[in-house]
């Protein structure tokens, strides 16, 4: 059952442990968020989909023959986005008072596709994360303009239009990235471009070098299928990674 166009909302059975072998359906998580049946959000791919589970703030991505998928059912009722969105918002802050791990990236996904905001990251107690985590300095000017049409020149582009800071996993869930895949983004543009950012909790700040009121190319957008080996960022999309990654090189 669509909730919105990407996210689906379905009754899913979960299995703790080891499925009996005569089993129809064959799950595949060993450590769901409950035993037995409960709502959960899903997010399709082609050969794999995530279940997030918005009452516990776990999400587990699946092949889409897995059990969990083919022995779910659609839902009696239907899920209200901004029931789903409240849901989830109220969750969030909860587990972060608490100090919590949970899959905050697929929240922010899901948030973000059904249009809400994502809160801000905080610590135990309820205090909002302000720690500085690293940044790298702006250059005295723009080193060269960035491609507006490339994929960092999208990136830099959605961060100048919400005034240069931006949640890193709002970005995440709005280019569906890893958090490693932003901070490199950040990273190679200001390595590349001179355009400076800071990182402070969870909100990633650009600024643009003295003087520079538009940092992307002038030219004519390029024709299909012509790319510039300078701004190909796509061995950035590598595969999904964890909250607990090592991104200090950026940093």
């Amino acid at each position: 059952m669509d909730i919105i166009d990407g996210i689906e909302w379905w009754h899913i059975y979960w299995v703790l442990g080891d499925m009996p072998r005569h089993a129809r359906h064959r799950n595949v998580v060993k450590s769901p968020p409950c035993s037995g049946w409960q709502h959960a959000a899903v997010i399709r791919g082609e050969k794999r989909s995530t279940i997030f589970c918005p009452f516990s703030m776990e999400a587990h991505t699946v092949p889409n023959g897995a059990g969990e998928l083919t022995g779910a059912k659609e839902p009696r009722d239907p899920m209200p986005k901004a029931r789903l969105v409240k849901l989830i918002q109220d969750k969030w802050k909860e587990c972060q008072k608490m100090g919590w791990s949970r899959d905050y990236d697929t929240a922010a996904l899901v948030l973000r596709k059904l249009g809400a905001e994502v809160p801000s990251q905080i610590m135990k107690g309820g205090e909002e994360d302000t720690r500085k985590k690293g940044g790298k300095e702006t250059a005295s000017k723009l080193l060269k303009p960035v491609k507006r049409s490339s994929k960092r020149g999208k990136f830099l582009e959605w961060f100048l239009e919400a005034g240069g800071s931006c949640s890193v996993r709002e970005a995440m869930a709005e280019f569906g990235m890893t958090r490693s895949n932003a901070l490199s983004y950040l990273y190679m543009i200001q390595k590349d471009h001179g355009i400076g950012y800071v990182l402070v909790g969870d909100i990633a700040t650009v600024t643009l070098p003295d003087g520079c009121d538009n940092p992307f190319d002038s030219g004519p957008p390029p024709k299909i299928g012509e790319t510039e080996e300078a701004d190909d960022d796509s061995w950035l999309d590598g595969p999904v990674e964890t909250e607990e990654d090592d991104d200090s090189w950026l940093d």
